[in-house]
């Protein structure tokens, strides 16, 4: 539990402090921070954010009706509002965002631990609570909940540090250029980690080359001392990793550092390899979450951790829902990766499909993949002319750019069946006369076209 008083926050930032009740506040303990009014617990602070559609200055009041300790707010909005909270403890800021983001800064120099950032294309989460898992045999770890990955999660995630934690495990996300760099501005990394480097966020980076120049600034913000992880099985992390004054490399070529042998599945389809003679299984699946496993145990190498506790606690790991998520219903199984799509991580998601032995058909349910700009239309028909290469029997797309796919899909002169919907509810009436016994069901898609209701709907047939 955090262990600060308001004085802190006066102290170490350019607030003004308000309160008119009968008693000084200022040294009252805080125990947490809060953005969100209707969740927040007794003795934390509330930072009234503004956003694109919302405006937390809107819930101040339900806040205090919440027991919040203090309230985080901008100097405007207490201009127009103050003779309703002159009786509340209110800290006063131009601007609530950037005094959380500094604040968090500031809490983050109270810890004397090692800091790993970790971001890349596709898989920070899964490498992410990869890493956590191992270190966690190091002592104990704070990492990112859930994908709390952005400049307003990573001060959050930050500010639930404690003197209990010994590493912390940071991921971070971004989709323009400089929003890494602000990220390791905020949190300081020691150690950086890039997954990989594909194609994502092209509507704002353009290129795979822009995407590769983002990522490198975790590598270039590091700490002055700091390590950077290196994927030799990516050519682009390779070919765009700065001089660094100290790195570590992993990979299946023999010249890494922490090297992995004999990549596969076994007869369930979940993934296997080896690494100095031992055998790991990752009970997920995936066949591309060996590299990531590479990346943990390259990670932990680093921290001296055993091999042998580093192989146990990656069998461990449970990832986070609709992230390859395999669900059992009525003798068929659903590979439930809905939470975001594009086409690096959906090839790699109909690879796995592929690897996974079945009597029955292959269906494949797909929605647009989003954020890819001028280079939308041709790798949604990418992946419709892809389908041949992954046993695919069944292919129902949904949503604009989808269309492009199972045009392509269609072309190719497969036994495929492949149908375009425009509204998804329709495309869940028809579900009913495709399931049968032993068939296997990939969902994917896009964030934003929430593929997880087809999952909800397949459950309930």
């Amino acid at each position: 539990m955090m262990d600060l008083t308001l004085n802190w926050f006066l102290e170490t930032q350019n607030y003004s402090f308000v309160y008119g009740g009968p008693v000084e506040k200022s040294n009252l303990r805080i125990s947490g921070i809060s953005i969100d009014s209707r969740t927040i617990r007794p003795h934390e602070v509330y930072f009234a954010l503004r956003g694109e559609n919302h405006d937390g200055h809107k819930f101040v009041r339900s806040a205090f009706d919440n027991m919040a300790k203090a309230a985080v707010v901008e100097g405007k909005w207490w201009q127009e509002n103050k003779a309703t909270f002159q009786q509340y403890p209110i800290l006063i800021v131009d601007d609530s965002l950037k005094a959380l983001q500094e604040s968090a800064t500031e809490y983050r120099k109270k810890f004397n631990i090692p800091v790993i950032g970790v971001t890349g294309t596709n898989g920070k989460t899964t490498t992410k609570e990869m890493v956590a898992a191992v270190l966690s045999e190091a002592g104990k770890v704070c990492k990112n909940e859930g994908n709390l990955n952005n400049h307003i999660g990573v001060p959050l995630t930050l500010f639930r540090l404690n003197d209990s934690h010994k590493i912390l495990v940071m991921e971070m996300g971004m989709n323009h250029l400089g929003e890494i760099a602000r990220l390791c501005e905020i949190a300081q990394p020691d150690f950086g980690l890039i997954t990989n480097i594909g194609h994502g966020h092209l509507e704002f980076l353009k290129t795979v080359e822009g995407v590769a120049k983002a990522k490198m600034e975790l590598f270039q913000y590091l700490t002055p001392n700091g390590t950077g992880f290196i994927n030799l099985d990516d050519s682009l992390i390779v070919k765009h990793t700065p001089e660094l004054k100290k790195s570590v490399t992993y990979g299946f070529r023999k010249e890494a550092n922490v090297a992995g042998e004999k990549p596969g599945t076994d007869k369930h389809g979940f993934p296997v390899m080896q690494i100095g003679g031992m055998e790991i299984k990752i009970n997920f699946m995936g066949h591309h979450n060996l590299i990531n496993a590479l990346a943990a145990i390259a990670v932990g190498t680093e921290f001296g951790l055993d091999a042998g506790r580093m192989k146990t606690a990656l069998e461990k790991v449970k990832l986070p829902g609709k992230r390859m998520e395999v669900l059992k219903h009525n003798n068929m199984l659903i590979l439930n990766d809905a939470y975001n799509a594009n086409p690096d991580s959906t090839l790699a998601a109909l690879e796995t499909l592929h690897a996974i032995p079945a009597s029955g058909r292959k269906i494949f349910i797909f929605g647009d993949m989003l954020e890819l700009g001028e280079q939308a239309i041709a790798e949604h028909a990418k992946i419709g002319e892809s389908l041949k290469n992954y046993g695919v029997n069944v292919f129902f797309a949904f949503g604009q750019l989808a269309f492009e796919a199972v045009q392509a899909a269609t072309k190719t002169g497969k036994n495929l069946t492949a149908k375009h919907f425009e509204d998804k509810k329709v495309l869940i009436g028809e579900l009913g006369e495709l399931l049968k016994e032993d068939q296997i069901i990939l969902v994917k898609g896009s964030r934003a076209m929430k593929m997880e209701e087809v999952v909800d709907a397949l459950l309930k047939k």
